[in-house]
């Protein structure tokens, strides 16, 4: 069967039209979540590079809560987070940490409930083992996410709490 060659014009063009692959970790606040393979050089690189703005509504959308609440996690000004966003630039490291260690949270939750919606749902709901506040309030520092990762565990292997 004959099939004529395209022209280069045309084979550029069309390229140009295709969007390019990206990186899981960079497509989605979803991704983000549901990243498999977690190399540590690979975490800290997109940190340090700043994750897009747009994770912070991503992320709001994605436990059902608004922008505000996952602003105050993330410890970003609404000032801050308005410029960003209309200027389609990245978080700094700090709040590019929060915002993945709410992902990473996630994604242990999804493993321990294996249900999703039951995962994202226990993250923001009070709990008096977080003195009425919800796991997802804890998440903003290093040892409140140690202490969500810990009940998490303990739920998964039948532990006290």
């Amino acid at each position: 069967m004959f099939v004529p060659k395209q022209s280069k014009i045309v084979g550029r063009a069309a390229a140009r039209r295709r969007p390019r692959p990206q990186e899981p970790s960079q497509s989605s606040f979803v991704a983000l979540v549901h990243m498999q393979q977690r190399e540590v050089a690979q975490v800290i690189e997109l940190i340090r590079r700043g994750l897009p703005a747009v994770f912070l509504k991503e992320a709001g959308d994605y436990f059902k809560l608004p922008t505000a609440k996952i602003r105050v996690v993330a410890r970003v000004a609404e000032t801050t987070a308005f410029t960003l966003a209309r200027k389609a630039a990245n978080l700094d490291a700090a709040a590019s940490e929060r915002i993945w260690r709410m992902a990473d949270v996630a994604n242990m939750a999804c493993e321990v409930f294996e249900d999703e919606e039951l995962a994202k749902r226990w993250l923001v709901m009070p709990s008096r083992i977080f003195s009425d506040a919800a796991p997802i309030d804890y998440l903003d520092t290093e040892p409140g996410a140690a202490a969500v990762r810990q009940v998490l565990n303990a739920i998964a292997t039948g532990g006290a709490l």
